[in-house]
């Protein structure tokens, strides 16, 4: 597409030149019959034609050759520039004068041609730009989309300083290319960076480097310094340059909003946090307060001279101790194995199982902690087998009857089963007689230190917790539900081993 310049090249004077001699030539055996006028308004439509070709100086020469040519070779006194009719000096005159103002009207409309698309073309690649900003999703992302289009449209690379977090200075952490970053930059760098936050008025600063900065601003403040090399010919020209600060624009406002949404995002971290930080404290603290308090006493009735004598007292004591110390054992395990969750580094040791088998060994270790609660285990014969680690499952067959026993009253059964479902799947099923969670609440109970409003106190609130990971890290699922009938029911599914 033709673009509009200031400069011609020699050839479109030889053009103009040849246009006018041929058409002068072609006309010059037909005069008589043509006649005078007719003939100049022939040379004025090739100016006209031409105008759709050559720049702006061979279409004025092309307008006044067309005039000296109608006036020498086809106005009487033919071959001299004598007018004897004023009629032909004002037609000479309004003939050039055709010519120019055709000129300066081409060369107007081509010049609002070439900016017109110029524009087109930087809104489109400022369009593109901005999508894909848009698109990012870290301020590492902005970086690497801020690198490949200034490389892509100005050819250069680019090394970004932002400010650093609560301070009011440059981090001295660069982004992009680091190989542009040398303490001499990173000084200049931040000199603008200072004055840019103090109010001053600065486009640019070009460094002992020959590196360009210029800084990076918000409607609030000012968020880093951006360096780019910029030679001679990029800084002369004046759309590359105001296309390379929309760009500047562009990537300040997407870095901003990255970093605001980082800033949000630790902000709302921290928050969790504490808050978790507090959970823990209170559940954990509460939870070693009552096996503490048996061990202290226990401790003190044992010092008591009565008690040497006493072998049933002293058997209780120690009882009461066990009692504790299981206590504390299983606080210590649920602290570890959610950490061990939390940290990625659960491992699991897959091998066949007997759910019939694993429901009797949690059966026997659960014996003394049943009370007064009775424990119904209805398993199939022809139960299919699962692939698990068999230590893990046994945990959660533990928390979820250690849960059961806890919050069911006193005399009530404790129901667990087992069916074969369709689609190599095998449920498990906990359910017990207690008062049920309302619907609102079912969806929370496998949330860490999440505790029913209204229940008894007791336990640390990650036993379910850790029940679903485990149970999700078999890529199976557990849920809770009302039975209808009263009770909680927990129901795990696992894939069978097929």
């Amino acid at each position: 597409m033709w673009k509009y310049s200031s400069r011609s090249d020699f050839s479109e004077y030889i053009i103009a030149f040849l246009a006018i001699a041929l058409t002068a030539a072609v006309c010059f055996p037909l005069s008589h019959v043509l006649g005078t006028f007719s003939i100049g308004l022939i040379l004025l439509m090739v100016v006209a034609l031409l105008a759709l070709f050559l720049g702006r100086w061979p279409l004025m020469f092309a307008a006044i050759l067309n005039v000296l040519v109608w006036d020498y070779f086809f106005q009487e006194p033919l071959f001299t520039f004598t007018m004897e009719e004023v009629e032909d000096l004002f037609a000479n005159f309004a003939d050039l004068l055709v010519g120019v103002v055709l000129v300066v009207l081409i060369t107007r409309i081509r010049k609002s041609q070439t900016i017109l698309q110029n524009s087109q073309e930087r809104l489109t690649i400022l369009y593109n730009f901005l999508e894909s900003m848009n698109n990012a999703k870290s301020i590492a992302e902005v970086v690497d989309i801020t690198a490949d289009g200034i490389k892509t449209h100005f050819g250069k690379e680019a090394v970004i300083y932002l400010k650093a977090k609560n301070s009011q200075r440059l981090a001295y952490s660069p982004y992009g290319n680091t190989k542009l970053h040398t303490a001499k930059g990173f000084s200049q760098a931040g000199t603008l960076f200072f004055e840019s936050g103090a109010g001053k008025q600065s486009d640019f600063k070009t460094g002992p480097d020959g590196i360009s900065f210029f800084p990076m601003l918000n409607p609030r403040d000012t968020i880093g310094v951006i360096g780019i090399i910029l030679n001679a010919g990029l800084k002369a020209d004046e759309d590359k340059m105001i296309l390379l600060k929309s760009f500047i624009t562009i990537i300040a406002s997407s870095l901003g909003r990255e970093i605001k949404i980082e800033e949000e995002i630790e902000k709302g971290f921290l928050v969790h946090s504490e808050k978790l930080f507090q959970a823990v404290l209170s559940s954990v603290s509460h939870e070693l307060r009552t096996p503490i308090s048996i061990i202290s006493s226990a401790v003190d009735n044992l010092k008591h001279t009565r008690t040497s004598s006493e072998p049933e007292k002293r058997k209780q004591i120690c009882l009461d101790l066990e009692s504790a110390s299981n206590r504390l054992n299983n606080l210590v395990e649920n602290i570890l194995d959610m950490s061990r969750i939390e940290s990625g580094l659960l491992k699991l040791n897959l091998q066949y199982c007997d759910i019939a088998d694993l429901v009797g060994l949690v059966a026997k270790d659960l014996r003394d902690e049943l009370g007064g609660h009775k424990l119904n285990i209805r398993m199939p014969e022809n139960l299919s087998m699962i692939k698990a680690d068999i230590s893990l499952m046994r945990q959660v067959l533990v928390n979820v009857l250690r849960n059961a026993i806890m919050y069911t009253p006193v005399g009530t059964a404790v129901e667990i089963s087992a069916i074969n479902d369709p689609e190599n799947m095998v449920s498990v099923i906990i359910k017990d007689n207690g008062p049920g969670v309302a619907e609102e609440n079912l969806e929370h109970l496998f949330e860490k230190f999440y505790r029913v409003p209204g229940s008894k106190s007791g336990g640390t609130g990650l036993g379910l917790a850790i029940s679903r990971a485990f149970v999700e890290a078999h890529g199976g699922l557990i849920r809770a539900s009302n039975d209808p009938a009263g009770g909680l029911e927990i129901k795990m599914i696992y894939k069978t081993g097929k």
